[in-house]
């Protein structure tokens, strides 16, 4: 969308849940209509910085890209000091700007201040944007170049 808007991003705002990343680090399966796992309401350490290893990835993916990236952790009620830290922790080592509880869902735009302070910080930060890949790049290089910058991979077949 940026090569044909001509808009080029000040930042990256990645949103981040502790619940979410424990579901990644191999939490219990969530379903609907039922019950939270204790795993998801009460502090679970272990399982949580397994999880941040997907928002390190998508902090470094962002990253790739020269612009700043803060990271929105959305605070629930059940969430703890250590895990919320643990969180910024990782942000922050994978290359995050700053990384930001957010309470708004429960205090309205009060709760995002301190989000919203560390957005404009980042966008106050030099961009040297850049694309991916060229534009003239044949396709099977475009789809080549971003298994192995985004996904990690060693290529395609």
């Amino acid at each position: 969308k940026c090569r044909y808007s001509g808009l080029i991003p000040n930042c990256v705002v990645l949103v981040a849940t502790v619940r979410a990343l424990k579901m990644h680090g191999g939490g219990p399966k969530v379903v609907a209509g039922k019950a939270l796992d204790p795993a998801y309401t009460q502090e679970n350490l272990e399982l949580l910085e397994a999880g941040c290893s997907n928002l390190t990835a998508h902090v470094r993916n962002a990253r790739r890209f020269g612009v700043p990236v803060v990271v929105a952790i959305n605070r629930f009620h059940t969430d703890t000091e250590a895990e919320i830290e643990l969180v910024r922790r990782k942000a922050i080592e994978a290359g995050a700007l700053d990384a930001v509880p957010s309470n708004h869902w429960a205090e309205g735009g009060a709760g995002a201040v301190a989000l919203g302070k560390a957005v404009i910080e980042a966008c106050q930060q030099p961009s040297q944007f850049q694309f991916l890949y060229p534009l003239e790049m044949p396709i099977k290089e475009k789809i080549e170049t971003i298994v192995r910058e985004i996904y990690g991979g060693a290529g395609v077949e």
